[in-house]
């Protein structure tokens, strides 16, 4: 059975690290979004920021379809050796409900949490940068994977796009790149703006962003 599912996902290879996050999950692989995909054949390591993974659990991968493009720009990752207690998670994950197949593209509204990953309604200061244009705008909720930024000028859909995120917790603004999956135009029942999911950051970025979340969850 295999699911659209947004969650962070850390891959290395060639000595390289890179977080960013899912598109859809299965027992046997996972695809992970990124604008310069590792070459098919090519093995790597996975980190999959599923609930109750420490932050130990390697995961042996070899890459097994590469898209360059748009919405799609990627690879899926196929598991090797996968153990029982890993495969369990994968499996949990899977059978946790429908509403874990929402990703970032979709409006929280107040009282909603139920998704695999919690999104949380939070506002804070984003610069949205799509070429050499650069903007500051609003963000109104958060996840691990994503965020949605009200703008009344929301760049198209499928848009490759940098955000520094200047979130309200005393550290430097935290950067990293982002697709627009969702985009609302002024004028409707819903605030006007954009959709985006992470595709590429560090692990600074990564354990800055979990830090910051962990506060608003004790909220």
């Amino acid at each position: 059975m295999r699911k659209a599912m947004a969650f962070p996902v850390r891959f290395v290879t060639n000595g390289q690290s890179v977080q960013t996050t899912s598109r859809d999950l299965d027992e046997g692989s996972v695809f992970v979004r990124c604008v310069e995909p590792p070459e098919e054949g090519e093995r790597v390591v996975l980190r999959l920021y599923l609930p109750g993974l420490a932050a130990g659990n390697p995961i042996q991968a070899v890459v097994r379809e590469r898209l360059l493009e748009g919405r799609e720009a990627g690879f899926r990752a196929a598991f090797e050796d996968l153990s029982p207690e890993l495969l369990g998670h994968v499996r949990l994950a899977l059978i946790s409900g429908d509403a874990a197949a929402e990703g970032p593209e979709a409006h929280a509204r107040a009282g909603e949490n139920r998704r695999l990953l919690p999104r949380y309604l939070d506002r804070f200061r984003v610069t949205l940068a799509t070429g050499q244009h650069r903007a500051p705008q609003a963000a109104l909720n958060l996840s691990a994977s994503g965020l949605f930024i009200e703008t009344d000028a929301p760049p198209p859909v499928d848009e490759i796009v940098q955000i520094i995120l200047e979130l309200p917790d005393g550290e430097p603004p935290a950067q990293a790149q982002a697709i627009v999956l969702r985009r609302v135009l002024p004028g409707g029942a819903e605030p006007a703006g954009a959709g985006v999911q992470f595709i590429g950051a560090d692990d600074a970025f990564r354990a800055r962003l979990d830090g910051y979340l962990e506060t608003l969850k004790a909220r």
